[in-house]
Parts: C-alpha cells; sequence; structure tokens
C-alpha cells in the first residue's frame, strides 16, 4: 500500500507537495482503515479538480517513479517534465518521493535528479523513532558517494564494494535501487522487495489504457471469468455473459493474396523462435483478441458478448459492436477482480471515463462496503454523485486546485470541518471546498460579437 508520496517541479508541481492515505478521527467506514506497523492506512482515495488543474499530473507523476526504477535509467530529456511557468524552477531539480509497505516492512525511497544526473537516492525502512538507513547516494563536490547501513559497511569488502560501485559501476543516470535490484538481489533483500512492488503490486491505469490480452487472461483464468460473468451483467449492459471463442490462425486467414502468403511467411518463421503463450501483436480491429503460440499452432482467442433474445435465446457479439462504456468495463475487470481479492495497488485517473454515473456510482459503492477487500484504490475523477459519505469517508477525498502562478495545490477534505449528515455533494458544487472550474470568463463570453458589429 502507498502511505504517502511527495513531489517536486515536475509537471505542474512547482513546491513540494504531498498526498497522503494517513486518516482523521472520523469513524465513519471504519473498514477503509487497516493497520500497517501500527499505523493507520486507508484503503481509498477520490481526488477532485477542475481540467488542468493538476489531479492527472499526480497519476502520471506517480507513473513517471514507477517507470524510472521499473527501466532503471532516467527517462530522456527529463528538463522538459519540470514547472515551466517559473524561471527559478529551471534552475532546480526534480524531486520524487514515496512511503510504501511492502512484504512486512514500511519503506521511504526519494530521488532527486536535474538533466541525466541522479542527485541524490535515498531508501530507508520508516520507523517512528528514526529511520533506518538502507543505502543513501549523493553527489558530494562533484563527487558520487554511496552509504550503506552501518552493519554492512563493518565488513572491509563492503566497504570497497561501496566505493567501487559509486566510482565505477553506477552511471549518474542509472537508479541505483534498480541495480542492486538486479545484480544484488540476494545480497539487499529489502531493495529487492521495494523494486517487486513497483513491478508487480502498483498499476496504473490511465485514461485510454487497456489490460492488454484480456481474452487470453479470462480463457486461462477461470475465477477472473467467473467474476466478470457476475459483474457484467448486474450493469444493466444488454451483456448475459462473455466467452472466449478459440480459432486457428491459419485456417482463419485468407492466404490467396500474395502479401498475406509473405505476412504468413513471416510470422511462421518468427514463432520458431518464440516459447508457447501469448504472442504480442497489434491490433487488428476493435475486438478483443489475443494471439497465442501452442506448439506449432497459433491459435486466436476472441472475446465474445452475449445478449439474450426475448425468448431467451444467447446471441454472441463481437466487442466492437458494443459501447464505449461497456468496453471500459470489460477493460476494468481484472483491476476490480484484484482490488478484491489481491493486495496491490491501483491507481486509476478518469475512473468514471464513459460510465454511466449510477453505473460507476454502484461499482464503487460495492468495493467500498466490502469488508473483504483487500486492494488499495486511488482514483481521479470529476463524478461529484461519488461526494457521498456513505461512499467515501472525508478524508478519503481531495482537490486539486492551481494558484495564481499556474502551480498546483493538494489538500484534503479534513482540512474543513465536515458534519457526518452534510450533503459534501452540494457543497462541492457550490464552490464550497475548491476544486472547481472558475467559470466568470465564461460568462461574459460574447457568442455573437460578430454579428453585433454587423
Amino acid at each position: 500500500m502507498i502511505l504517502r508520496f511527495v513531489v517536486k517541479n515536475l509537471f505542474s508541481f512547482k513546491e513540494e507537495t504531498e498526498f497522503n492515505l494517513f486518516p482523521n478521527r472520523t469513524t465513519n467506514l471504519l473498514h477503509h482503515k487497516t493497520l500497517l506497523n501500527d499505523i493507520a492506512v486507508l484503503r481509498f482515495s477520490a481526488i477532485y479538480g477542475a481540467n488542468g488543474s493538476g489531479k492527472s499530473n499526480l497519476v502520471k507523476a506517480i507513473s513517471l517513479l514507477d517507470q524510472i526504477i521499473e527501466n532503471g535509467k532516467l527517462p530522456t530529456n527529463p528538463r522538459h517534465l519540470k514547472f515551466k511557468l517559473s524561471e527559478e524552477n529551471e534552475l532546480e531539480p526534480v524531486s520524487l518521493a514515496i512511503e510504501l509497505f511492502a512484504g512486512v516492512s514500511i519503506y521511504y525511497y526519494s530521488i532527486t535528479f536535474d538533466g541525466q544526473n541522479i542527485l541524490h537516492e535515498y531508501l530507508a525502512k520508516s520507523k517512528s523513532t528514526e529511520d533506518e538507513l538502507i543505502f543513501e547516494r549523493e553527489i558530494i563536490e562533484g563527487k558520487q558517494e554511496i552509504k550503506f547501513y552501518p552493519e554492512y559497511l563493518l565488513n572491509e569488502k563492503n566497504k570497497l564494494f561501496a566505493e567501487v560501485l559509486a566510482e565505477k559501476l553506477v552511471p549518474l543516470n542509472e537508479v541505483l535501487i534498480s541495480f542492486l535490484s538486479t545484480k544484488y538481489e540476494k545480497e539487499f533483500p529489502d531493495i529487492a522487495r521495494v523494486v517487486n512492488w513497483f513491478r508487480y503490486d502498483l498499476i496504473v491505469i490511465s485514461p485510454d489504457a487497456k489490460p492488454g490480452e484480456i481474452a487470453d487472461i479470462l480463457d486461462i483464468d477461470q475465477d477472473m471469468k467467473t467474476f466478470a460473468n457476475e459483474f457484467l451483467p448486474s450493469l444493466n449492459t444488454g451483456v448475459s455473459n462473455i466467452e472466449v471463442v478459440r480459432e486457428n490462425f491459419f485456417e482463419k486467414v485468407n492466404i490467396e493474396t500474395p502479401e498475406m502468403h509473405e505476412t504468413l511467411a513471416q510470422l511462421i518463421e518468427r514463432m520458431k523462435d518464440l516459447p508457447d503463450g501469448v504472442i504480442p501483436m497489434p491490433h487488428l480491429s476493435r475486438d478483443e483478441l489475443s494471439f497465442v503460440k501452442e506448439g506449432e499452432k497459433l491459435v486466436i482467442k476472441k472475446l465474445v458478448t452475449n445478449h439474450k433474445t426475448i425468448t431467451g435465446k444467447n446471441v454472441p457479439f463481437n466487442v466492437s459492436l458494443e459501447s464505449d462504456g461497456t468496453r471500459r468495463l470489460i477493460d476494468y475487470i481484472p483491476a476490480f477482480q484484484d482490488i478484491i481479492h489481491q493486495e496491490r495497488v491501483y491507481i486509476i485517473d478518469e475512473i468514471e471515463r464513459s460510465i454511466h454515473p449510477l453505473t460507476i456510482k454502484e461499482i464503487i459503492r460495492k468495493i467500498s462496503h466490502d469488508p473483504q477487500a483487500k486492494g488499495q484504490m486511488i482514483f481521479t475523477t470529476h463524478e461529484s454523485n461519488l461526494l457521498d459519505q456513505d461512499i467515501l469517508r472525508t478524508d478519503e477525498i481531495w482537490f486539486a486546485q492551481k494558484d495564481l502562478g499556474g502551480a498546483s495545490k493538494l489538500y484534503s477534505l479534513s482540512d474543513y470541518k465536515v458534519h457526518s449528515t452534510i450533503n459534501i455533494e452540494n457543497g462541492y458544487l457550490n464552490g464550497r471546498y475548491g476544486g472547481i472550474p472558475f467559470l466568470s470568463n465564461l460568462r461574459d463570453l460574447n457568442w455573437n460579437k460578430d454579428e453585433i458589429s454587423e
């Protein structure tokens, strides 16, 4: 789980800005709180704000940190990522930090960089008294230095290793935590645990993201398919159930044209060196297709939705015939099942995109009211009907808003005194908490100025 995330001088965040999941004293929805080494943390958070307020930039900042650690290097030309509306910030570095729970410990990781140079990198176990250092990397008088926890450096060989690491092995654009996890996983289990959290337990979903190979996933994972066939019919989409149809690729395609012969020849040649499993291929249509090698065969797995006629007969539809909202709900199946059954973190940008307000509200309500749900869900949204104290605690609601200098600020509804009976949706829409568009200029806009001048 994520405890907090800190960003500075990145995208629309000029100053150091913190987002956290620490609860206040409200007794509402107590099962949303969980104890991690005696620290209470929330499992939900919704982030509101006008268009361009910075809520999606928070998601992008977390995603960027994820990419940096997974790739082991800084992004290409990171200078253009800085806050652009201040000349001073052009000269300042970018900083990212996260506090997370992985395995049995809470860790704090931070990285500061400018251009292609990492200026500071730090990892420690978070403790109530004093953090336990795992490593710290910094530039001192133009020279890179790397320190490890004191017990590790009692060994002279380890001291020498730290010196060689700083001088020879890790260039300034390479991420130390990723390097050590890849090369020395057994020597640094805490480091490996944190990196694996980013690789396997943190999932960021952008508005246009797709889960990838969902037809193959539902064909293999029967529990997920069962979940899908309980989930979709309950939403009145017209889908009675979904199934996966398997077809032999070489029997399905038209091989009459010379171009197709050449394509097939290239595919067959490519398949020889590939292990069995899913073959990444571009989408040939809007249908959900997975291409899977099974021995010498190439199988197409196609997702099909069934709709019932008035007499109760199932009629199969290609997914391309479904509405954008239904397709989006299908894309969410792995995420929602995981949030309920797995201890993972899902961060979803614009969760309500293409989905009816009542539908998304009932989905969030269902997950919110499930005391057995194991995952953590953080999402951005414009959907005001989710501002319901029956669904979200006041400490789970955050707002993004830009100041006069164009910099994004984040603040929690906990900053306001909100009674448990107050309708927070009405208060939000009336501008009581901020985080809404400022429309006075639109009201003054003269649509017909050209006609009037004539």
